[in-house]
């Protein structure tokens, strides 16, 4: 959502508006069915509030079925929210959708935009003396396109990673599984939704008839999934998912002891096999880098917490400003020598830029599939509650794979698995009614011990999803524990996301700003109170870049400290110097500590006419809460009492691309330069 909001803002606000109210996907449920069935467990997320430094993403059992469990991180300071954003729930298809429209506004109406076509070839033409840049040409049974740069987005089957022979590293098959999207009619949308404690996103089924996870994308608008195991090749799609098997699957997993009112009815809209899988590419570009892989052609995740598209859109707000970076550049030539048909690249500041991206990128996938894979095992552990383990089939599988028994015919023993099957799942009949037998209650005491202890699948990840870092020593998230759902704590080091700390803009109120939502104590009415304008500095590069009206990327150099901000003529021509070496933007923000400072500095530096390279003007902010100078104290120089003064360059995704605390003993202007260069190598490589 922070990426939505800042790169996409209509996009953002069109998934806050047409997302389901957070009543209805904050919880999952466990039981013999949707509704109707044996209550095994419902659980809380937080999700309807802001989160806040150090909360937990830890799911709250229910106790009672009408009761709502008391967050216990509810008392931290709500001032100290980790984000301005909310989290969000809106289906794919309505987000893809949404996505397209906005690629169609942005670009001319859409002409550029050619959508649903099948790559059925791929060719290269390497760079010769001839031609400065290799280029890609793209086939489709409709059309013929040529191309300097191939993003492959084209998911976990890519054609075009097929193309380029990366093999994909990993687990191919976890588990298979049938993908059942269907659609309830009014009548049973209002009896599913009627009551606010059988609302949930994830619906956790376990009876007779069924094991399996409904997700309730808009239960109001009869937007469902079922996902169901299967085992082939002792069973099959054909015969197992047949439209009457598939229509018990849902009536049992929905209504369970309820009968099915003639009103009550449902459209299935289709049935698909997949294949859970955790893979990460073993290289994200082809020898070129031209040809770059971008999301689920990049890796493939079980789907448990939701990592795959989230990882995908890091993916492509992470190449999107390098290949912007690229394409603003100078042209230079990319051939070796003066030899006409020199078919190799020469190395560049170009190729090291995107280079950096796999290196950023990669681990993260490796870190995200290995959390995915943990989420789907806690999955297990519920099963496995009522008395179901996972491996038994597998085990079963495995003798009708070999002799004596796979002498026998195909159809024989799959017979006897479905037979074995249906035994072993004979016993939860017990809870297709909310009743009290002994195997319902020792169930549901198994599930709720697991539950207590937290041990069921977050829905939000703070530490993953904020506190990645893209550093070079491999440690993408902060290893203080063991906990996947352990709170989000800010900090200023390397690699890290910028916390997200409210500003207050000073000087000259002009352009347009992405503003924050009413969370400072003054405002009543928004984050434009009076002629006072607040902002997020988690999004300040991008702030820069709409401010400033430039296409390019934006580097932000921040100062923290009065004596640096006292300094300015200096600094600018420190950043100057780099940029004209780098052919990089890079804008000046002096951060103040105190607002008593301010009438100070305005009066040394004439802020209103102070300009950095490329004509844009220095600007000022002020730390509303203090926060910003405080994290930066605790992690750039914790030994001292003194104001802190320090530099923290920003990259234009909004990651920290180095900071350090000011060197009394080392020349302002020696030390920025080395300061900036080694934060552009760390985020574009060496030159």
């Amino acid at each position: 959502m922070e990426l939505l909001r800042h790169e996409m803002p209509s996009v953002y606000t069109k998934v806050v508006e047409g997302m389901p109210s957070v009543s209805e996907w904050e919880a999952f449920h466990f039981g013999g069915s949707v509704i109707g069935g044996k209550r095994l467990g419902r659980v809380f997320h937080p999700v309807s509030e802001s989160l806040k430094i150090g909360q937990t993403g830890s799911a709250l059992l229910v106790t009672e079925s009408k009761s709502v469990p008391k967050d216990p991180d509810a008392n931290l300071d709500k001032a100290n929210i980790v984000s301005p954003c909310k989290p969000a729930h809106l289906a794919q298809n309505k987000f893809v959708s949404l996505l397209l429209d906005e690629a169609r506004r942005t670009t001319d109406g859409g002409n550029h935009i050619h959508y649903n076509e099948q790559i059925i070839k791929i060719t290269e033409q390497i760079a010769t003396s001839n031609s400065k840049n290799p280029i890609i040409t793209i086939h489709t049974p409709q059309n013929t396109y040529q191309t300097r740069y191939l993003l492959a987005c084209d998911g976990v089957h890519s054609f075009a990673r097929k193309h380029c022979q990366i093999p994909m590293k990993g687990d191919s098959a976890l588990q298979h599984m049938m993908n059942i999207h269907f659609r309830t009619n009014s009548a049973l949308s209002e009896l599913l939704m009627a009551q606010l404690e059988d609302q949930a996103m994830l619906h956790f089924v376990y009876n007779q008839s069924l094991i399996g996870a409904f997700v309730c994308h808009d239960g109001h608008e009869g937007e469902w999934v079922l996902q169901v195991p299967y085992f082939p090749p002792y069973q099959v799609p054909e015969v197992d998912f047949k439209p009457d098997i598939v229509k018990e699957m849902i009536w049992s997993g929905l209504l369970g002891g309820i009968s099915r009112n003639k009103d009550y009815s449902f459209d299935i809209i289709s049935v698909r096999s997949w294949t859970m899988s955790s893979q990460v590419a073993e290289r994200y570009m082809n020898e070129h880098k031209n040809i770059i892989l971008v999301g689920d052609a990049a890796h493939s995740f079980p789907p448990a917490g939701g990592f795959g598209m989230n990882t995908g859109l890091q993916d492509a707000h992470n190449l999107a400003w390098r290949l912007a970076l690229n394409l603003h550049r100078k042209e230079d030539s990319n051939t070796i020598g003066n030899d006409s048909d020199v078919e190799l690249l020469r190395p560049s500041s170009k190729n090291s830029t995107l280079s950096m991206y796999e290196h950023d990128r990669k681990p993260i996938a490796i870190q995200n599939a290995a959390l995915s894979v943990r989420n789907y095992k806690r999955t297990l552990k519920i099963a496995k509650a009522c008395y179901l383990d996972a491996q038994h089939p597998q085990i079963l599988m495995s003798l009708l794979g070999s002799p004596p028994m796979s002498f026998l015919p195909l159809e024989t023993r799959q017979g006897m698995f479905r037979q074995l099957l249906k035994v072993a799942m004979l016993p939860l009949s017990s809870l297709t009614e909310d009743g009290n037998s002994i195997h319902a209650n020792h169930v549901t005491k198994n599930v709720q011990k697991i539950l207590e202890k937290g041990g069921s699948l977050p829905l939000v990840f703070p530490r993953y999803e904020l506190g990645f870092s893209y550093t070079k020593d491999g440690d993408q998230v902060s290893r203080e524990n063991n906990d996947d759902s352990a709170g989000y704590n800010p900090s200023i080091r390397v690699g890290h996301r910028l916390p997200h700390v409210e500003m207050k803009l000073l000087g000259q109120i002009n352009g347009e700003w992405n503003v924050l939502e009413a969370t400072h104590s003054n405002l009543l009415h928004g984050s434009i109170h009076g002629n006072d304008v607040y902002l997020s500095l988690c999004d300040i590069s991008s702030q820069m870049r709409c401010w400033h009206s430039v296409s390019s990327p934006i580097f932000s150099l921040l100062t923290l400290g009065t004596d640096l901000a006292k300094s300015t003529d200096i600094i600018q021509q420190v950043t100057n110097e780099n940029m004209n070496k780098r052919e990089v933007s890079l804008a000046t923000i002096h951060v103040i500590r105190h607002k008593s400072d301010w009438s100070t500095i305005h009066k040394t530096n004439a802020v209103q006419t102070q300009h950095c390279g490329d004509g844009f003007q220095v600007n000022y902010l002020l730390d509303v809460n203090d926060q910003l100078h405080q994290i930066a104290q605790k992690d750039l120089s914790p030994d001292t009492d003194t104001d802190l003064n320090a530099f923290v360059l920003v990259r234009p995704d909004g990651h920290i691309a180095n900071a350090t605390s000011r060197d009394l003993n080392i020349d302002l202007h020696e030390q920025l330069s080395i300061f900036i260069e080694r934060g552009l190598s760390n985020s574009l490589g060496s030159v």
